[in-house]
């Protein structure tokens, strides 16, 4: 028996994931029940299977979200890398430039005390 479950993840947060399951695990399980009008063991199977086929489909999706988010941990570690050398440059530069206006200044100094301007 197929069974087809919405996505597990939802923008609308976690109360509607659930609903999705239970609607479908319920509209699953009715079709079921209308399949197999001699009972029990047949049903039993059938109910089985469908519990494992979403079981199987939410372990699907969680997996699917874990490397989603490793990649993302992936990506973030490498732009806080990126961040630090930008931000290494900068003082290195921002020094550079300090330690240019210091000896353009002292060049000023002894030129303004010989009388040159």
């Amino acid at each position: 028996m197929a069974v087809k479950v919405r996505g597990v993840m939802s923008i609308n947060g976690p109360a509607n994931n659930v609903t999705s399951i239970e609607t479908d695990l319920r509209n699953a399980l009715r079709e079921g029940k209308s399949r197999s009008p001699d009972g029990s063991r047949d049903a039993g199977n059938d109910y089985s299977g469908l519990v494992s086929g979403i079981s199987v489909r939410s372990i699907q999706e969680i997996d699917r979200l874990i490397e989603g988010l490793q990649g993302l941990r992936q990506k973030l570690n490498s732009d806080g890398d990126r961040l630090h050398r930008d931000i290494a440059q900068h003082v290195a530069f921002s020094q550079a430039v300090v330690d240019l206006t210091k000896i353009v200044s002292d060049g000023m100094t002894s030129v303004n005390k010989s009388g040159g301007v």
